[in-house]
C-alpha cells in the first residue's frame, strides 16, 4: 500500500507541466509597485509647505522700507504722497507775500445816546492808488449816518481828507475815497460818521470794498475790522 501511494504520488508531480514565466512576472510586478512607492513619496515632498526664511538682522536690511507696490500691498495701507519741496517752498513764498493794500477799520467799542463818532480807516498801500470804494450797513434804529453838513468837524482834524458820500439810504451808505494822479493815500482817514440814537448792542459791517490805481484796475488788498459791534448807552 505504501509502495503504490508512493509511485501514484511521484508519477502525478512528474506529469505537472513547468511553469518557467512565473517567476520574471512577479519580479516584474514587484518592480512596478516598488517604482511606484518611491514616486509617491516624492509628490508628498514636494507638497510639504516651504519654511520660511529667517529675518535678516543686518542694518540694512532693517532699514529697507516696505514694497508698497506689491500685488497683495492693501491700498489704504501706502503713505500719503509728499509734495516737492519745491511746490511747499513756492507756497509759503505766495502766502508771506503781502498784499499791495492794507486796510484796517477802527470803531469805538462804546458810544452814548446823542453822541457823534466817526468809523476811521487806515490805509497801507505799497504802490499808488486812486479809488477806495467802500459800502457800509447799519441798524437804522440805532445809528443814523450823517449827511455831510451834519458832520461834527470837531471830531475830526481841521481840512482832514474824507471818504465822499455817494448815498445814503436806510442802513445802507456808499462811500469813496478819491485821490490824484501822484497823490499819496493818506494814513488815517475817517470813512463815516454815526450819531447814536438808542440804548443796545448794534453791528457796523464794511463790505464790497474795492481798490483802483490811476487806469481803473483794481488793485489786491487785505482788511481787518469790517465788522465791529458797539454799546450804546
Amino acid at each position: 500500500m505504501r509502495g503504490f501511494s508512493r509511485a501514484a504520488l511521484s508519477s502525478r508531480f512528474m506529469s505537472r507541466p513547468s511553469r518557467p514565466w512565473l517567476l520574471p512576472v512577479v519580479c516584474a510586478v514587484l518592480s512596478v509597485a516598488w517604482v511606484l512607492w518611491l514616486a509617491r513619496g516624492a509628490g508628498l515632498a514636494d507638497e510639504q509647505p516651504p519654511v520660511p526664511a529667517q529675518a535678516s538682522s543686518s542694518p540694512a536690511t532693517a532699514s529697507r522700507p516696505a514694497d508698497t507696490n506689491a500685488p497683495n500691498a492693501r491700498p489704504d495701507a501706502r503713505p500719503a504722497p509728499i509734495p516737492p519741496s519745491a511746490a511747499r517752498g513756492a507756497d509759503v513764498a505766495r502766502s508771506a507775500t503781502p498784499a499791495p493794500v492794507q486796510l484796517g477799520f477802527h470803531s469805538p467799542a462804546a458810544a452814548s445816546i446823542g453822541d457823534a463818532f466817526d468809523i476811521r480807516v487806515s490805509i497801507d498801500a505799497s504802490q499808488p492808488i486812486a479809488r477806495v470804494g467802500v459800502e457800509v450797513l447799519y441798524d437804522p434804529t440805532l445809528l443814523k449816518a450823517r449827511a455831510l453838513e451834519e458832520i461834527d468837524y470837531a471830531q475830526r482834524a481841521l481840512g482832514e481828507r474824507m471818504f465822499r458820500i455817494d448815498e445814503i439810504n436806510e442802513g445802507r451808505a456808499m462811500l469813496a475815497l478819491v485821490m490824484k494822479r501822484g497823490e499819496v493815500a493818506p494814513n488815517n482817514v475817517p470813512v463815516l460818521q454815526f450819531e447814536a440814537l438808542a440804548p443796545g448792542w448794534t453791528q457796523i459791517r464794511i463790505v464790497n470794498i474795492g481798490v483802483f490805481d490811476a487806469s481803473g484796475r483794481p488793485l489786491t488788498w487785505t482788511a481787518s475790522g469790517q465788522e465791529s459791534q458797539i454799546s450804546i448807552n
